[in-house]
């Protein structure tokens, strides 16, 4: 018998007992076998293993050893699969395209199903998938294989795996979950820094509006806001580009307005527990530097670039803003500032905004996430459909048990 036909695959499946590991493992080492590949999994009593076993210095018949390791089905229970290993034809079909993709939101019946569905129509293999949280909120992650996928005809291999993507983000938002998905080169490279967008992604919208229409309310002498600014943020831009209206307001003044903004549920939570976990944060806006202030003193970043309205030795506002100006045509130009000063690559990066021109920058890095974005197709990794920007901690592989290790006053961590 060759020496290929002695390799041996072992597979059993049941409840868990206690010490059943010693006792497969135990077997095989006294008929010489040598275990070159495992994994062993149990959740919530069901056991499972793989094995793969080369038995090539046995003394011992082929067929003796399958009735031996066949025993373990009677002695435990257990549900017992053996083969003959061929490592050629395994070598041979080794090659993956993985991607891991995460899904966030609250739970209802036959998200796993149509998800699965999905992936089954279009020859996507599910390689491992895993709850990360469960219970009235739901998080699971899945690993998936791309390498056999049904391609689009006409299409090139990268435009049809963009195409799926895109066709899993409108599924998901079909089922009001978010869903991130991250090619396996990116979410195997450690990553260092996470930027965010301030007032698209942690500034809630309705107080920024808000905010906007006091400021338009107390300034001496308002200039009319451009038609193209429809957005709250296109009229901050809008205010930099007018700072003159702005003349004569104290710092008292805008303190008093800056207490107008409230930040998106969890903000100062999720800074300090990517603090805790060794990421550097970057904070960056187009607007004031008022509106990252309040971030900045709460959880104590490492970068916040925003612009500042020149005052006088009176603490009066003068109307013109200091150089240089930040806009968002310019944000890459300090992300790159950041990368380079960190002595990191792109694909160590995390970039968090809406996915809007604001926060365009998200698409040049390692992993770039959409908070509620306003367009249905946004040029993002992934999409979080809620303002709780905590569940960017699910997108890093953080279990539920996990984030109810991190505790800080006045925080729930309910994410």
């Amino acid at each position: 018998m060759s020496q290929q036909s002695r390799m041996i695959s072992f597979s059993a499946v049941g409840l868990y007992i206690p010490g059943i590991v010693a006792r497969i493992t135990g077997k095989i080492f006294e008929m010489d076998g040598n275990i070159v590949d495992v994994e062993e999994n149990c959740r919530r009593g069901m056991f499972s293993i793989f094995l793969v076993v080369d038995f090539a210095e046995s003394p011992i018949d082929t067929d003796q050893i399958f009735n031996a390791l066949k025993e373990i089905e009677k002695e435990s229970d257990l549900k017992v699969i053996l083969d003959q290993y061929d490592e050629k034809a395994v070598t041979l079909s080794a090659r993956s395209e993985n991607h891991l993709v995460t899904i966030i939101g609250i739970d209802r019946p036959g998200i796993i199903a149509k998800v699965s569905r999905f992936f089954h129509s279009k020859n996507i293999m599910i390689e491992r998938c895993r709850m990360i949280a469960r219970g009235r909120f739901f998080s699971m992650e899945m690993v998936i294989d791309t390498l056999a996928m049904d391609m689009s005809a006409g299409r090139k291999r990268s435009e049809s795996i963009t195409a799926m993507k895109k066709e899993l983000k409108l599924l998901c938002v079909d089922l009001d979950q978010s869903v991130v998905i991250q090619s396996e080169n990116i979410y195997r490279r450690n990553k260092k820094l996470v930027v965010f967008d301030v007032e698209s992604s942690l500034i809630q919208h309705r107080s920024l509006k808000h905010f906007i229409d006091r400021i338009k309310d107390r300034i001496p002498s308002p200039t009319d806001m451009p038609e193209s600014a429809t957005t709250s943020k296109d009229q901050i831009q809008a205010l930099i580009d007018n700072a003159r209206s702005l003349k004569g307001l104290s710092v008292q003044d805008l303190a008093k307005l800056n207490e107008i903004l409230r930040l998106n549920p969890g903000t100062i939570e999720l800074i300090k527990i990517l603090k805790s976990m060794g990421f550097k944060i970057a904070l960056l806006s187009s607007g004031f530097n008022f509106l990252v202030k309040k971030i900045f003193e709460s959880a104590g970043v490492d970068y916040a670039f925003a612009n500042a309205l020149e005052v006088d030795e009176d603490g009066i506002t003068t109307g013109r803003v200091e150089e240089p100006i930040i806009t968002d045509e310019t944000k890459n130009d300090i992300l790159d500032f950041i990368m380079s000063n960190e002595q990191i690559e792109p694909d160590q990066v995390i970039a968090v905004g809406d996915g809007s021109q604001s926060s365009h920058f998200i698409e040049n890095v390692g992993l770039s996430i959409a908070i509620k974005p306003e367009a249905a197709h946004t040029k993002s990794d992934g999409v979080i459909a809620s303002d709780k920007v905590l569940n960017v901690l699910y997108c890093l592989g953080l279990t539920k048990e996990d984030l109810d290790k991190f505790s800080y006053p006045g925080s729930n961590n309910q994410a």
